[in-house]
């Protein structure tokens, strides 16, 4: 089983955990604020607080450390 990954909700601070086996794409939408999407498949997106590369690495490292 893969690690899970820590996040911080934008919209109210707490903890979303990742399961980055599961991502399929990470994004940022050009709101204001900016607002970093993680999507699984095509049917659920996810906001977190932290930026694209900061998402991106902690996804990656995850990923390789699983192995």
């Amino acid at each position: 089983m893969s690690k899970l990954c820590k996040f911080t909700s934008p919209v109210d601070g707490k903890a979303v955990y990742v399961n980055p086996a599961r991502v399929s794409v990470v994004y940022v939408h050009k709101g204001e604020p900016h607002d970093t999407i993680i999507g699984f498949g095509k049917d659920f997106m996810l906001g977190v607080k932290e930026g694209l590369e900061e998402v991106v690495a902690t996804l990656d490292k995850a990923t390789a450390d699983k192995g």
